[in-house]
């Protein structure tokens, strides 16, 4: 049908092209409830952006996420995962909060069973704070 290498060569560029576009287009739609926006971290084995208040905005691996008190998060992933907390190597970032200063807030991980998050063994507990003790802060969360 198509004789020469150039024109099929052509016709399969300007399809990639138009496949292109189309995921474009839809990867552009938001979706409001937090438990059904799936983290974009492919390497990672759980990984979220977690809110003040302890809700995600987006998350992958993550089973739950509570906030007993203030500045501390209990994080308990999901069991496909298979991460065992004690031997895994989390990382957090904390989110800027607008109006403050980066270098008021702190951000610190136990991989092992926490008083604030029931003694669980499968359960990461991420304290913030800022210089005056235990404050609520946004941070990103990951797990390799």
């Amino acid at each position: 049908m198509f004789k020469t290498i150039r024109t099929r060569r052509g016709l399969v560029g300007a399809a990639a092209a138009l496949g292109m576009l189309a995921a474009a287009a839809a990867g552009g739609v938001a979706i409001a409830d937090n438990s059904t926006i799936k983290a974009k971290a492919p390497h990672a084995q759980a990984s979220a952006l977690v809110n003040t208040d302890g809700s995600r905005l987006y998350s992958q691996g993550i089973k739950s996420l509570t906030r007993p008190q203030t500045g501390v998060y209990c994080v308990t992933f999901d069991d496909a995962t298979q991460i065992k907390v004690d031997r895994s190597t989390p990382t957090a970032t904390l989110f800027g909060n607008e109006g403050t200063s980066p270098w008021q807030y702190q951000i610190f991980l136990n991989t092992y069973p926490t008083t604030p998050c029931g003694k669980a063994a499968d359960t990461l507990t991420v304290y913030t704070g800022n210089g005056s003790g235990p404050a609520d802060s946004p941070f990103f969360l990951f797990v390799p």
